[in-house]
């Protein structure tokens, strides 16, 4: 009986320790913990990625009001196409 209680105590505690956390995530903001994530100072966007094969991939990044299509290899980033985006294209 005695390791029973004690199996208990672990899970309320286990239990009171997630909640606990959960809580903290999601009303971390109005404490000013900086738990969550913010914006990107920088305004970028991560849209889509294919990947071609072994560290190659083309992705498509936006930037404020331009659209990139990045070719991504071993060792570079090369723009494949740049546009700037329109009202029809948002």
């Amino acid at each position: 009986m005695e390791m029973f209680l004690d199996l208990l105590k672990v899970i309320f505690a286990l239990l009171f320790i997630v909640s606990f956390m959960v809580l903290l995530y999601k009303y971390g903001d109005k404490f000013k913990i900086g738990i969550k994530k913010t914006k990107s100072p920088y305004s970028l966007k991560k849209m889509d990625t294919i990947y071609l094969g072994t560290r190659k991939s083309i992705s498509i990044i936006e930037v404020d009001d331009h659209v990139l299509v990045l070719g991504v290899g071993d060792k570079e980033i090369r723009t494949l196409l740049k546009w700037k985006k329109t009202k029809e294209s948002v």
